[in-house]
């Protein structure tokens, strides 16, 4: 299936029609992006891709120019696919097609936001794109009544995709756990110990549950222990100068697991948003 899927940069009116009908489809939303503003990012500086079956859109990813401090960056908004296609790489390669495009229109860094819980996002932005991130923000968007936000505050990962170089490699070296954790009695995973001082090490690991939708769908509780243990850890480490650079993916377990490292050792620009910190 992944063969016959063709990738096109969105600019018509039908098009970004089909992209509401893929927004729709994803987050259940009753208001989608108006044309008007998708049409208009279109034609001044932003990347709109669609991934199509035929003349079916299934998979859509929107994002647009930003400016902050000096600096002139692209906001990768949304990137949604349909239920059916996902597992497919499609998201992968709409991403890599954005990086692509970025760089022909002369940008250099592409952020966007995503819930850190969301492991299947982890793997592709942290484990397979190579993105690092060190702004953790705080229920970002406020309260969000679609299937996969509500219940929870909408905290989020910020990060950075730094396209015009690769992300230098993990540093060798001794390797300790900020968030301890162990089953239910209904086998599933619970943070049970947030570590209180953040140990001498090279290397620092955040568990996060494998699947954080079925832990919502059956113990709401447990869900929210899960984002404040973890809200606690980001927060701390990523004041204390840490940045999250890798991702560890355990098939088959209950959790996976971010890596962290000092963010000076990444010898990566400072973030726009960061500057004056």
């Amino acid at each position: 299936m992944q063969e016959d899927i063709v990738l096109r940069h969105l600019k018509t009116i039908p098009e970004m029609r089909s992209m509401q009908e893929v927004e729709q489809s994803v987050w259940k939303m009753e208001s989608p992006v108006p044309i008007h503003q998708t049409l208009t990012v279109a034609k001044n500086g932003g990347i709109l891709i669609g991934a199509f079956h035929g003349e079916e859109m299934v998979g859509m990813l929107y994002s647009f120019p930003g400016f902050l401090n000096g600096q002139v960056y692209l906001c990768s908004h949304m990137m949604g696919i349909k239920s059916g296609w996902r597992h497919l790489g499609i998201g992968e390669r709409l991403k890599r097609a954005q990086a692509e495009a970025a760089l022909a229109h002369g940008y250099r860094l592409i952020t966007w936001t995503y819930d850190p819980l969301e492991t299947a996002n982890g793997y592709l932005n942290v484990g397979k794109l190579g993105v690092i991130c060190s702004t953790y923000i705080e229920n970002c968007y406020g309260d969000m009544p679609d299937q996969l936000n509500q219940g929870l505050p909408s905290d989020r990962f910020q990060v950075e995709w730094w396209i015009d170089q690769d992300r230098p490699p993990l540093p060798q070296g001794d390797e300790q756990d900020l968030l301890r954790w162990q089953l239910t009695a209904g086998g599933l995973p619970q943070p049970v110990q947030v570590v209180d001082n953040i140990p001498d090490a090279q290397i620092l690991s955040v568990a996060v549950p494998a699947h954080f939708q079925d832990i919502k769908q059956k113990d709401m509780e447990l869900a929210k222990a899960w984002r404040q243990a973890t809200r606690q850890v980001f927060t701390r480490s990523f004041a204390a100068g840490w940045a999250v650079a890798g991702f560890r993916c355990h098939r088959g377990e209950p959790v996976h697991e971010y890596l962290l490292v000092q963010r000076r050792l990444l010898s990566l620009p400072q973030a726009p948003w960061q500057k004056g910190e």
